[in-house]
């Protein structure tokens, strides 16, 4: 099958209203907002550093695009557009119709238009999306605005992926071991786009945690000039897994966030309406360090705070 024939059959879809052309010709045309900015964000993924051979189609399909949209969630942005690049080792009809089935089932999920994008043949197995969404100009919640005295909030619970995977490596990646629930953590996050924009207006900074939530939360400080300091036993994570191994894992794509005290009740307003979970897990300090709690006793810094995207061993 020729490359086009791929496109037209696996990847084209009904588009959006957004859309003024789109797969078909060179580049997209695209109808935006007028009064917002646009955001735009890209991920890869590759057989052997972000998921095995064993794999299932559809959870790879349905991830490359979740994960994306952690990022687009973390902005406070609504996602419109993506496209889609893949490297195939070789042509596969049963495996790109269960990718597509994935990937299209999350983009629609959350009204993500699919306008363009390549496929070619290679050596390994890769895919990378971009996607870009929308948000009134100078709404955008960023890693630097946190403020002294900011409670910092995450959204979810962390260290469900990790566990799943602990126990996928276990079981010599069959994912038949592996119940429903475990199989959603690993490949399908929950999208957090409908209560980051909820949570917009009370937000200071923001940032997903794809690499464990101690090495975002390294990021949201550096980049803020800030410290913070953690209570541990706060942290709602995956029993069975050890805290400090739930919280450097990484894969969660939840959200960290920061805001005023002020505003606590918002948040938690604005938890019970979405049915989410919000936890306050520590606040924002005039430091250049994060102390790590646990019931009032400081714990010892990790040597490692987060997943390595070049370490030998993945």
């Amino acid at each position: 099958m020729k490359e086009k024939d791929i496109i037209q059959h696996f990847i084209t879809q009904h588009q959006h209203a957004s859309v003024a052309y789109g797969i078909g010709d060179d580049c997209a045309i695209l109808n935006v907002t007028p009064g917002y900015q646009l955001v735009t964000t890209t991920d890869t993924m590759v057989e052997g550093r972000h998921f095995v051979e064993q794999s299932p189609a559809y959870e790879i399909g349905y991830k490359l695009i979740a994960t994306n949209l952690s990022d687009i969630a973390s902005m406070g942005a609504k996602p419109r557009w993506a496209t889609l690049n893949i490297t195939l080792t070789e042509y596969n009809h049963g495996w790109l119709s269960e990718f597509a089935r994935g990937l299209l089932d999350c983009a629609q999920q959350n009204q993500v238009a699919l306008v363009g994008g390549d496929t070619t043949l290679g050596k390994q197995l890769n895919m990378s999306v971009q996607i870009t969404g929308e948000i009134p100009a100078g709404d955008a919640s960023l890693r630097q605005n946190a403020h002294v005295g900011d409670i910092i909030y995450v959204t979810g619970i962390i260290g469900r992926a990790a566990h799943a995977l602990k126990r996928l490596k276990q079981h010599n990646y069959q994912h038949s071991t592996l119940s429903h629930e475990q199989i959603s953590a690993l490949y399908r996050p929950p999208s957090r786009i409908k209560l980051a924009i909820a949570l917009r207006e009370f937000v200071h900074a923001c940032i997903d945690i794809s690499d464990g939530l101690l090495h975002e939360l390294e990021i949201l400080c550096e980049q803020s000039q800030m410290g913070a300091e953690v209570q541990l036993e706060k942290i709602p994570s995956k029993k069975g897994l050890e805290i400090i191994s739930a919280i450097t894992a990484g894969d969660d794509y939840e959200l960290l966030f920061t805001a005023s005290h002020e505003h606590a009740e918002d948040i938690s307003r604005i938890a019970s309406e979405y049915d989410s979970l919000i936890t306050p897990i520590g606040n924002i300090i005039d430091s250049t360090k994060i102390e790590l709690f646990m019931n009032k006793q400081i714990v010892p810094y990790p040597e490692t705070s987060g997943y390595d995207h070049f370490s030998i061993n993945p």
